[in-house]
């Protein structure tokens, strides 16, 4: 072999074992370069997971709080309601009527008024029309008939009438008059079950007033007497005695008074008023 090839076969072998040399050099460094890789990329996996982890417990536990206050409300809406209703419904059944007895139902107003001036007053009922006050009480005027039509408007007084009780009827609760009107008792009073002192004033013909007492239901008289009033235009005051001894406790009782007039079908002046025995 001569020197010149023995130089590149050595040459060749340098490179060789250079190009050996580096090989061994990259598996080093690729060696080097994976674990380092590996650590960094752990980190960022772990640091992700427990914040969002933790925020939905939270979030879980505050729909409880929103629970109570539905029950509050609840709780707060029945009270109300119950002690509204029993306040509502006493008392305006209890009124005291002069017409008629507590068990009779009249449907209508004029009904009442009709049957109070024929079966108490004795006379054909010659009436105005019906006056509304309120929705469950009005009044209607009383009138004399005079010969035929001429004294048809002539007023005798003015009857008060209210739906009373559980069927709602109507009743008479009083006659108001100027000229025929009692001053004592007063309207409603509680009167003993004696003999009982009956102030008022009154007009009719010859100066006749009729003082009546009476139980609603039955016109038949409990007691009637003649009082003197005034004779011409202006009434006149007076005092008469009624006894009501026997009358049971509790019982209305109406005082009636009439001015006289000489004539069959004229009531006269009217007023009365009811009063309770007690």
């Amino acid at each position: 072999m001569t020197p010149t090839r023995l130089r590149r076969s050595r040459v060749t072998v340098l490179v060789l074992l250079l190009a050996l040399a580096l090989a061994a050099c990259g598996d080093g460094s690729s060696t080097e370069t994976t674990p380092s890789e590996t650590p960094a990329s752990d980190p960022s996996p772990t640091a992700d997971v427990p914040p969002s982890a933790t925020p939905s417990p939270t979030a879980t536990a505050e729909p409880p709080a929103s629970t109570p206050p539905p029950s509050a409300t609840e709780t707060a809406s029945p009270t109300p309601a119950p002690s509204a209703t029993p306040s509502a419904t006493p008392a305006e059944l209890s009124q005291p009527a002069i017409w008629p007895a507590a068990d009779v139902v009249f449907d209508t107003p004029e009904a009442a008024a009709e049957d109070f001036v024929s079966s108490v007053l004795g006379v054909t009922p010659t009436l105005g029309e019906f006056m509304a006050g309120d929705s469950r009480s009005g009044e209607i005027e009383l009138f004399s008939p005079g010969e035929g039509d001429a004294g048809r408007q002539v007023p005798r007084g003015v009857l008060l009438l209210r739906q009373l009780g559980a069927a709602d009827g109507w009743f008479v609760i009083g006659v108001a008059n100027e000229f025929a009107r009692v001053t004592a008792p007063e309207t409603h009073a509680t009167v003993p079950a004696a003999p009982l002192t009956v102030e008022g004033i009154g007009r009719g013909f010859e100066g006749t007033v009729v003082v009546t007492a009476y139980v609603p239901g039955d016109p038949t008289p409990v007691d009637q007497v003649i009082a003197a009033g005034g004779a011409f235009a202006d009434p006149e005051s007076f005092t008469v005695e009624l006894d009501l001894s026997g009358v049971p406790a509790g019982t209305t009782v109406a005082l009636l008074l009439q001015g006289g007039t000489g004539l069959e079908t004229d009531p006269g002046e009217t007023g009365a008023i009811p009063v309770v025995v007690g």
